[in-house]
């Protein structure tokens, strides 16, 4: 899996665009590199677009990563929109990853549409 990592400065947003298999290594380099952005740059929001990508993760290992996000240093504090392709068979796996995230305390939500997963970003809690 490839990645690139931006800063939006005015909207306070750490954007990461991947490409290619997203595997459990690679997956969890980008979130280190993600989360020392986001502390770099003092936010908490996060937008990672997985639009190019494809999951080639187990079904048990989508269970498993919240708790390696919350190794990393990941809390609940942070919001993290993912951007998924609806026409990807993998789509539900994105579905399934928001579902164990939530009962694991941790932001992460899922959309279809960037405009929506932005509004959600720059909203209040």
């Amino acid at each position: 899996m490839k990645w690139e990592i931006k800063y939006n400065k005015k909207d306070g947003i750490v954007a990461v665009k991947t490409s290619g298999l997203i595997t459990w290594d690679e997956n969890k380099l980008m979130a280190q590199e993600v989360l020392a952005a986001a502390k770099y740059h003092t936010t908490k929001k996060v937008f990672v677009d997985h639009r190019l990508s494809k999951p080639d993760l187990s079904i048990l290992e989508i269970d498993e990563l919240p708790s390696l996000l919350k190794q990393i240093g990941v809390g609940p504090e942070y919001k993290v929109a993912i951007l998924f392709d609806p026409a990807s068979p993998q789509s539900d796996n994105f579905t399934f990853f928001q579902n164990v995230s939530t009962i694991s305390s941790l932001q992460f939500r899922v959309f279809s549409e960037s405009a929506e997963a932005i509004e959600w970003l720059k909203a209040e809690a």
